[in-house]
């Protein structure tokens, strides 16, 4: 067993107990929210998330954070509303323009994950994930060179996209396929 997971259910139990200390504070359900969510407690954290947010309504980190539950829960609209709502009060928060364009990405609509992921590299230069899902976007929506060059970038950034989008890439650019490689009609990101 890792450190991580001997120590999560110990910092659980700490942020339980602040709470219990302190009802009426939003950092502190926001805290243990998170460390719920590192020991995979995805309803519980929601519910502290949500606990932070009726505590303070317009709280970014809460906001993003639930976000983040609700995305893992397939939950696509509401992680969009609120990550918009967080990037509304914290513009400069990049992890709600990049979630929010997840939202998008599993939604269909390329536009607005490319405006996404564009504020996010705005915020973050060089982020290999938010090159790559930008690329995906611009796939989506015909910009087939750039696409190509943000590929590219997440590509030297590290990140290791999926074969089903390379093809559809190349595709797009009219090189042909390899034998067995036939490109699939929607890439799978």
């Amino acid at each position: 067993m890792n450190s991580c997971a001997t120590y999560a259910p110990d910092r659980v139990e700490r942020c339980r107990r602040r709470v219990q200390a302190e009802p009426a504070s939003a950092p502190a359900h926001l805290s243990l929210g998170t460390a719920l969510m590192e020991i995979n407690r995805a309803r519980e954290a929601e519910a502290a998330f949500r606990r932070a947010l009726e505590l303070r309504p317009d709280y970014p980190e809460a906001l993003v954070n639930l976000g983040g539950v609700l995305l893992a829960r397939w939950d696509f609209q509401g992680c969009i509303d609120a990550n918009r709502r967080a990037a509304e009060n914290k513009p400069d928060l990049m992890l709600a323009h990049y979630n929010e364009g997840l939202g998008h990405l599993y939604l269909g609509d390329g536009e607005a994950m490319v405006d996404c992921f564009r504020r996010a590299l705005a915020l973050e230069p060089n982020h290999a994930a938010c090159e790559y899902y930008l690329a995906v976007g611009l796939l989506a929506t015909g910009a087939v060179a750039e696409s190509r060059l943000h590929l590219d970038a997440a590509v030297a950034g590290g990140f290791s996209p999926v074969p089903e989008f390379l093809k559809a890439l190349e595709k797009a650019e009219g090189r042909p396929a390899q034998p067995g490689q036939e490109a699939t009609e929607q890439p799978r990101v």
